[in-house]
């Protein structure tokens, strides 16, 4: 029987002091067993145990099955043919083509090196290409599609970083199952990825003369079914906070994301041990199909439960390479619509640290429900203290993505930590009165991160028109701010509202569809023009950067003046239901 939903002070006490980190000791152990690759039998097993434990746990759950593009890893071979005879270990990239004993002459793209490449700069860089298999430091996905039709005939990733094991990491950037109108962006070259200090060496030796290398990729590529476990804590009202984490993984994963896995698992039942107390609902999904999956199984989700994610979804909090070994700090990564102080108040108090400046959420990730209407996504980032992070970014150490993320790199302490920190966010959305966002703080940081492009943007992309209709919009949510104050049913509006800020900011296609996998996510086709001249592009490419820049200006202000128009009917509504 359902009691009156606690203060979220009271609810976030008795949910931490129930966590117990045996239990995610047991369940990390068991996944350190599993190589999970999306639809494996192994990342099945992990999914069955998943679903034996809710079933142990008494929490009503269900087990979906889903049909995705997934891409699995199988071999990769690199060796020097010429001026020396040298062999290196690799791994093949997701959604690689296949090829076995491609021979070409091997190029180094050099101007990887920059940050900020021209239109024209671009257009000199792949036209060296042609004909040869390229060596870069970007990730092949950056780059596939624009090498193919420069005529590259294979691209050799290289991490930089210093350990000697190769990472794991797909090939292209499409996002979710591709469509008729996307799947272009499959890559048609054989992509593998290889370490530094291979890639320093043919580096070197390409400095003496020609160097030619044979290659050899192969990933089990196509459409696979894999399992999605879902559980569900009812609380006193409908709407939910959706908690996630992908099971499938590179390997045995335990940093990514087998520790994050036994934490979800842990707090769905810590959460579901005081549903009594809960005022909205938790929603708790383990994801396949995002390593070399490019996120299709939450894209399905996303697509298949639109109505209800749009509706009633008022969070989500994804729980990603967690519980690493060496993670010292905590970073946020968030649209920030929750206000800076709700994770920077707790990274200070769980790690003792003041919080770093947080990071935009980027478009990687599960990020599959920004069309949404989702007021609040948060995703956390773990990660090694600042001088050791410039070496390894991800987590606390080298292992993200290879084979050496095994049990032992889990830290369970840390575990403990990150659980906690996690469980106050979920707690305190889910029993707060009113949804925490500061929608008027945000809008404040759009008209910052829109003053940064505009600097950089040459007089022909012009944003001004922008500002009067976001002036508009701010006094707008001001007055509407105001207005709740003391009311209990604003749910609704806030996530019409706060949900299509995010919608607004950090997409650009339409809310049933997916953008490109893209850092930073937000104002992404306003971003392309930043830096673009006459005199740096070609008069094509020009035109057509203009032209989607007015497009998207033209979007951003049509959604402003929609939003306007909610908040007038809203206002219009309360004020008729008070006579």
């Amino acid at each position: 029987m359902l009691q009156e939903p606690a203060p979220f002070p009271i609810l976030t006490e008795q949910v931490i002091n129930e966590i117990k980190k045996e239990n995610m000791m047991e369940t990390a152990a068991f996944f350190g067993k599993l190589k999970r690759a999306s639809g494996s039998p192994d990342a099945e097993t992990a999914a069955e145990y998943i679903n034996k434990k809710l079933e142990e746990y008494g929490i009503p759950h269900e087990k979906f099955t889903f049909t995705g593009y997934l891409s699995t890893a199988v071999l990769a071979k690199l060796e020097i043919l010429s001026p020396e005879r040298h062999e290196f270990e690799v791994v093949p990239c997701g959604f690689t083509r296949n090829v076995e004993g491609l021979e070409g002459e091997l190029c180094y793209d050099f101007m990887c090196e920059q940050k900020k490449l021209t239109c024209e700069q671009n257009t000199r860089r792949f036209a060296a290409f042609k004909n040869k298999i390229v060596l870069t430091k970007e990730y092949c996905s950056d780059i596939a599609y624009e090498a193919a039709a420069a005529g590259a005939l294979g691209i050799i990733g290289m991490y930089n970083s210093p350990e000697e094991v190769p990472h794991y990491f797909g090939a292209s950037n499409h996002n979710g199952t591709p469509t008729p109108d996307n799947r272009h962006l499959l890559p048609t070259l054989p992509c593998i990825d290889c370490t530094k200090s291979a890639g320093d060496y043919l580096i070197a030796l390409m400095q003496k003369g020609p160097v030619r290398v044979k290659m050899s990729a192969l990933a089990e590529t196509g459409a696979k079914k894999a399992s999605i476990p879902v559980a569900y804590i009812q609380g006193a009202e409908d709407n939910f906070v959706l908690m996630d984490g992908h099971y499938d993984s590179h390997c045995e994963g335990m940093t990514d994301n087998g520790a994050g896995d036994a934490i979800i698992l842990e707090l769905a039942r810590a959460l579901y041990e005081k549903r009594s107390m809960l005022k909205r609902s938790v929603l708790v999904c383990w994801w396949a199909g995002h390593e070399f999956g490019q996120y299709a199984g939450s894209t399905w989700f996303s697509d298949t439960y639109y109505e209800e994610l749009r509706d009633r979804c008022v969070a989500h909090i994804n729980i990603d390479v967690a519980g690493s070994r060496g993670a010292e700090r905590i970073r946020a990564r968030t649209t920030q619509m929750e206000g800076r102080e709700f994770t920077a108040s707790r990274i200070q108090r769980y790690t003792g640290h003041e919080a770093a400046p947080y990071i935009p959420l980027p478009h990687l990730g599960e990020q599959s429900f920004l069309g949404r209407e989702v007021p609040i996504t948060i995703m956390l980032k773990y990660e090694a203290t600042p001088e050791m992070q410039k070496i390894w970014p991800v987590g606390g150490g080298y292992w993200w993505h290879s084979r050496e993320d095994t049990l032992d790199k889990v830290d369970f302490d840390n575990a403990m930590r990150d659980a906690k920190i996690n469980a106050e966010m979920i707690c305190e959305i889910a029993n707060s009165e009113r949804i925490p966002v500061d929608m008027p703080a945000y809008l404040v940081e759009t008209r910052r991160f829109l003053n940064e492009i505009e600097k950089e943007l040459h007089p022909d992309f012009d944003l001004a028109p922008v500002y009067s209709h976001l002036a508009t919009l701010t006094d707008k949510v001001d007055t509407l701010c105001k207005i709740m104050e003391g009311r209990k049913d604003t749910d609704t509006i806030i996530q019409k509202i706060a949900g299509a800020l995010i919608q607004m900011e950090y997409t650009y296609s339409s809310p049933y569809e997916y953008d490109k996998l893209a850092v930073p996510a937000n104002f992404q086709k306003l971003r392309a023009a930043m830096g673009v001249t006459p005199d740096n592009a070609d008069e094509a490419a020009y035109l057509f950067i203009k032209t989607d820049f007015l497009r998207n200006r033209n979007r951003l202000i049509g959604e402003m003046d929609r939003l306007c128009d909610v908040i007038e009917l809203q206002l219009l509504q309360w004020k008729y239901d008070k006579e």
